[in-house]
């Protein structure tokens, strides 16, 4: 990568990501997405609430589930939709600052969606896919459209979907029709919109047509999902994927129904983007893949085609494993499954630049601040993607080639702006800092400098360097006229002097 010269010698380097994923200890600051099939859930039954707030806010050994934003299957009604909101707000640890997504009431139980205002706000909620009776879905498949605090863009959609059960050939061909409906939605979403696709899906191996129909590759591949852990295959009844198997936590772990797909978007590096090194496929042999943010709560791996191990559960440890087992109401469950998110850089610089006045014929330096501002206290320096930037500059002015990173939390940085000319006058043109902040892909920075002929230590314009030529610059100097600034770094100091005085002596 280019190196950026500051005036005065200074170097400025880009800062390459290196986001360490230290996921045996939760980071707080990234965007942390939820699914968890509730079973049935009405919210009325308090010993369930309290197992969810457990589940969700307990922490063992460092590690806790703690979402930022849940979506939630098999949500009887409204009312208990708005009685898990009031069970998560009922615990300090959650953060008491949980809102619910409007609600839609669908022909079977419902999905639900529930979210922490201080991290994300909802733009829309609409339907995807349409449930009722066959040859549709059972239930409709609702779609979240969600913006990150701080931020005009991105918009992040997710998909709650909870699939039909069953092996049938009409269990299938109805789990496919809500496929199709769901990629053809997303197909029609805007250009650079991030999107996932969470919940129950019911299905048991890869090769399921609806599952092929979601994730293969096609000519337009806009509307196409990821498996963000690349873990496709048989999930049924393979102790290969016991650290994904998410049902049932009450009598056997042996499906991997309950998921999370993503987009593209989601996994190129850049802007919103998911935590974890794809497409690396998850560990066969830990729950704590150090390649991904990607979880299955609960499962250690240990409970294949047995109910979930509660007392030496080497995950969670007892009391969360007991609780997932009691969450569902004694009846058959599932595990949540979460990812992180690390949100996109933001931009921060002058919206115009003066040179001052320079003379004809010589080399003018000056630094242009530029810094990486996310939220740090919101997301954290670990949760912010690095400020990429480069920089196009209308002639004469030149800016430095290249790429330069900021990562978050680093100190403001200074790139070298470079004016030589022999033109006379007043001169403005633009610098273009294209960037990966999502609010601001483009920056125009307005330069300006007042080009003058002649002797620049000639100050009092008389044709001859004398003593009212030092009275002049002292006088500028102390009223701070950068006109003073006789070494072009931007600021009044002995090196100006200095510069002064040997442009003086060399004479005109």
């Amino acid at each position: 990568m280019p190196t950026v010269i500051h005036s005065r010698t200074r170097v400025l380097t880009g800062i390459a990501l290196a986001c360490l994923l230290l996921f045996a200890v939760p980071v707080l600051g990234q965007l942390r997405v939820a699914t968890w099939n509730l079973t049935n859930y009405s919210g009325t039954d308090e010993g369930r609430n309290r197992a969810i707030r457990t589940v969700l806010f307990d922490e063992f050994m460092g590690r806790s589930m703690r979402p930022d934003v849940l979506v939630a299957q098999e949500v009887v009604n409204v009312g208990g939709a708005e009685r898990l909101l009031l069970t998560l707000n009922a615990d300090p640890r959650g953060g008491r600052d949980w809102a619910l997504a409007p609600f839609i009431d669908g022909p079977s139980t419902d999905s639900a969606l529930v979210y922490r205002t201080s991290r994300v706000w909802v733009r829309e909620v609409s339907i995807a896919s349409p449930g009722g009776v066959s040859p549709l879905p059972p239930r409709h498949t609702i779609r979240y459209d969600l913006g990150l605090v701080g931020y005009d863009a991105p918009v992040l959609v997710l998909y709650s979907t909870h699939m039909k059960a069953g092996a049938t050939t009409t269990d299938r061909q109805r789990r496919m029709v809500e496929a199709q409906a769901i990629r053809a939605d997303a197909q029609a979403l805007p250009e650079g919109t991030y999107f996932m696709l969470l919940g129950d899906f019911n299905i048991t191996d890869s090769n399921e047509a609806a599952y092929r129909d979601l994730v293969e590759s096609r000519p337009d591949d806009n509307g196409r999902f990821f498996d963000p852990i690349s873990s496709p295959g048989q999930w049924r009844d393979s102790s290969l994927f016991r650290f994904l198997h998410t049902q049932d936590p009450v009598t056997a772990m042996d499906d991997r129904f309950d998921q999370i797909l993503v987009n593209d978007d989601l996994l190129d590096g850049d802007g919103l983007e998911y935590l974890g090194n794809y497409p690396a496929p998850f560990s066969f042999t830990t729950f704590d893949d150090p390649n991904h943010s990607y979880r299955t709560w609960g499962n250690d791996g240990r409970s294949f085609d047995i109910p979930l191990v509660v007392d030496d559960n080497q995950m969670v440890g007892p009391v969360i494993a007991r609780a997932l087992v009691d969450a569902p109401g004694g009846t058959l469950g599932h595990l949540p499954v979460y990812l992180d998110l690390i949100v996109p850089a933001k931009v921060s610089t002058l919206i115009s630049l003066d040179f001052g006045e320079v003379s004809t014929g010589e080399v003018h330096i000056r630094d242009l601040p530029i810094g990486n501002t996310g939220n740090l206290s919101l997301w954290s320096a670990r949760g912010i993607q690095p400020l990429r930037a480069t920089f196009d500059a209308d002639a004469p002015f030149d800016a430095p080639p290249g790429e330069l990173r900021i990562a978050a939390g680093e100190p403001i940085q200074f790139v070298p702006i470079i004016l030589e000319t022999d033109m006379v006058g007043t001169i403005e043109a633009d610098l273009r800092i294209a960037t990966n902040d999502p609010d601001r892909t483009e920056t125009i920075v307005r330069l300006r400098a007042n080009v003058i002929g002649g002797c620049r230590a000639d100050l009092d314009g008389d044709g001859d360097l004398t003593l009212f030529d030092f009275l002049v610059f002292q006088n500028l100097f102390a009223t701070g006229d950068l006109r003073a600034d006789f070494d072009g770094d931007g600021q009044l100091t002995l090196f100006d002097f200095l510069a002064f005085q040997n442009e003086f002596a060399i004479g005109c």
